[in-house]
């Protein structure tokens, strides 16, 4: 099995969730989904297939997409209208406004939000039921992940290309190693946030769909389930030069060459194999700087003129123009929204 096609045990039990009240009809599912009981009880992984087939049974148990989470129900085809409602978008950005605008009808419990900040475009997630639910198996955490994960393959089977996401937040503590949450997003995740936030290039609200009305069908037949068991391709040379970057204290001095060195390639093999994943090693090295920039100042007091020199600028008045950039805030209100919410 390709470790990038499994999920963790923990996900097996929280897609359950009220099922697990009846312990009997818990096992059956499992064993019709040929998923091993001590899912229940250890910690292990499975295939991401078998928690799509596993959640579409749930959703059809329960008739409820939501598996329980909300409190109004999300009747099952709840998801299927939703690709109907926007058949006619031309544009992401018209498919994400269509998306808040659906849930909003639903019900009140969903805030769902785009924001344009900076080159960024940040898709809120807020789910907020009037009545917290009594039975603690049925966790938010894990709707709100789901959401997430569904929403973000959806956009991009329809502009037919991978969204790179800047960063992920949720609001919740994780319930799975780091490093599970990072391969179902490629992308580096940050719990405990004030919000559940889903950010990438703002250019890419532009992008036109291609996968209209007429490519719906073929769709539905497994949607919205399929989307939680495809899980993208984690041995990328891309991956591989972000994870590297990601945990080097001193990535900003790094080298193409020295950080070909380290993955056993020639400075121009690495270049040729980022290029044919369009993207570049500066493209990756940037993106860490940003995301490291974030942490930083979110989760230290370390002064900002300290924090712009391991960022590898040359003076803190570059690094407040590169940060605005990114972000349309500067480096100081950025921080100062955090320690305020």
């Amino acid at each position: 099995m390709n470790n990038s096609h499994l999920v963790p045990y923990s996900f097996i039990r929280r897609q359950l969730g009220s099922v697990l009240d009846d312990s009997e009809q818990a096992l059956a599912l499992l064993a019709r989904h040929d998923i091993p009981a001590s899912a229940l009880t250890t910690q292990g992984y499975i295939e991401s297939e078998k928690l799509g087939s596993l959640a579409n049974s749930v959703w059809r148990l329960l008739d409820d997409e939501s598996a329980g989470a909300s409190h109004k129900k999300l009747h099952v085809g709840t998801f299927k209208m939703l690709c109907h409602a926007c058949s006619d978008c031309k544009t992401l950005r018209s498919v994400i406004h269509r998306t808040i605008t659906f849930f909003r009808l639903l019900s009140e419990e969903y805030h769902f939000a785009l924001q344009v900040s900076g080159e960024e475009a940040i898709f809120t997630l807020e789910h907020q039921p009037p009545i917290k639910k009594a039975n603690a198996r049925v966790g938010n955490d894990y709707f709100v992940l789901c959401l997430a994960i569904v929403f973000i393959r959806w956009f991009a089977w329809l502009i037919d290309q991978p969204i790179k996401l800047e960063r992920v937040e949720f609001e919740f503590s994780p319930f799975a190693g780091q490093q599970d949450f990072e391969a179902i997003f490629q992308s580096k995740v940050d719990f405990e946030q004030p919000a559940n936030r889903l950010v990438f290039a703002g250019s890419l609200l532009n992008q036109a769909v291609v996968a209209g009305a007429e490519k719906l069908p073929a769709l539905l037949i497994s949607a919205p389930y399929c989307f939680l068991s495809h899980y993208q391709v984690q041995n990328s040379t891309a991956e591989q030069v972000r994870k590297m970057l990601s945990q080097s204290e001193n990535f900003s001095r790094m080298k193409l060459a020295e950080l070909a060195a380290k993955l056993h390639y020639s400075p121009a093999t690495l270049t040729r194999k980022l290029k044919a994943e369009n993207t570049s090693f500066m493209e990756i090295k940037d993106r860490t700087r940003k995301h490291r920039a974030l942490t930083l100042l979110r989760s230290t007091g370390q002064p900002i003129t300290s924090i712009s020199y391991d960022l590898g600028f040359s003076e803190a008045s570059a690094f407040t123009r590169a940060f605005k950039k990114w972000t349309g805030e500067n480096p100081q209100e950025y921080r100062n929204s955090y320690r305020n919410s």
